[in-house]
């Protein structure tokens, strides 16, 4: 379980180290004024594996929800440390994206230093979000504690149900899209954006642009029960991205089932929509790949707890102590679950690479 980190600073030692150890070129960029909780730099870093200016590329991202990092880069890790054995493939470019929201990653918690949302922050240049959300109002006094103590955590938890049964489990999903109105709230997209966002648009102009074809993973965790990998694909059903990256990861068409409503949120501002946005004349097909953690009941006290520790529960006493229990509901510290994590994690970033390499125009 080495590949595992307990702080932000453990994961991009073990992640700079690994690369290096690859051979891969490593670029180091900073967000200009933040501190880590400890005092750290912060830096988010980019390995380059395979040839500069290679047509076919995959890129796979790790830390869009900060404290979610902790798997991504365990991830990132043992797939390095095998890759030394394997080799490199020489028609494809392989980039991996570390810490992209270093702020959040090592402050252990979802949003940026801002409360914002990266995975909602991504809307197309010129674009705005959509109006109010109407939803994530009704669902309000139940997502903003005043208390996280363990019987109002459940009373919240058992009226927030009662809500989705009184108006429909599609308040839920709509809720989840992002919301711009309660900017101390959950899934806040922001109002321009964020440094990480640009950043990775930078990275996406200066490491893909030459490339034609390209295939992406952004990890997270979350979505889904206890042991359950979830592929999220934005792209049509019945397009050929979305024909491509089903057939790289079989069992990719039951992401619905993972959400109460039966339906995938029809998510703002994704990451991920960033690489075709700036590069829209690629070829272009991925997904956010999930590995799931827990029941709906630990999720919403987890949610729930993180914007109550950024924002009412600062000054408790028992801060740290919760916030590193925050960390580990996004990345347990269970043998079992963490096994999982590093023997598929890696295998599907290696069937990323086989099925861009063997993507043919139809």
């Amino acid at each position: 379980m080495k590949s595992f980190s307990d702080t932000y600073s453990e994961a991009r030692s073990k992640f700079v180290s690994a690369a290096h150890d690859a051979g891969a070129r490593i670029h180091t960029y900073g967000p200009a004024g933040l501190a880590g909780k400890h005092g750290e730099t912060l830096h988010c870093d980019v390995a380059i594996l395979g040839p500069a200016r290679a047509e076919k590329a995959a890129v796979i991202v790790a830390g869009t929800h900060g404290a979610e990092g902790f798997c991504g880069s365990a991830i990132l890790h043992r797939w390095l440390s095998e890759f030394r054995d394997a080799g490199p493939a020489q028609d494809t470019k392989v980039v991996l994206v570390h810490a992209i929201s270093p702020w959040a990653f090592s402050h252990m918690t979802r949003a940026n230093e801002n409360n914002v949302d990266l995975n909602r922050n991504f809307l197309a240049v010129g674009a705005k979000a959509s109006g109010r959300n109407r939803s994530y109002d009704l669902l309000v006094p139940f997502l903003h504690a005043q208390s996280v103590e363990a019987d109002q955590s459940l009373a919240a938890y058992n009226a927030y149900r009662a809500c989705l049964l009184k108006h429909g489990s599609h308040i839920e999903t709509e809720a989840w899209q992002g919301q711009t109105q309660h900017p101390e709230g959950l899934f806040y997209s922001g109002l321009q954006p964020e440094w990480s966002n640009r950043t990775f648009r930078d990275i996406i102009h200066e490491h893909l642009e030459v490339s034609s074809t390209i295939g992406f993973i952004d990890w997270h965790t979350g979505v889904g029960s206890y042991g359950e990998i979830v592929h999220l694909i934005f792209d049509a059903p019945g397009s050929a991205e979305h024909a491509a990256a089903t057939g790289w990861w079989s069992g990719t068409d039951l992401a619905a089932a993972a959400f109460s409503a039966g339906v995938v949120p029809k998510y703002e501002g994704l990451l991920c929509k960033a690489i075709r946005q700036e590069l829209p004349a690629a070829r272009i097909a991925g997904a956010v790949i999930e590995f799931g953690v827990a029941d709906d009941f630990a999720i919403f006290r987890s949610d729930r707890l993180d914007r109550w520790l950024r924002f009412d529960g600062r000054n408790d006493l028992r801060h740290d102590r919760l916030r590193r229990e925050y960390r580990d509901s996004c990345c347990p510290d269970d043998m079992l679950w963490r096994g999982l994590v590093l023997r598929e994690g890696p295998r599907k970033i290696n069937q990323l690479i086989d099925g861009i390499r063997r993507w043919k125009i139809s």
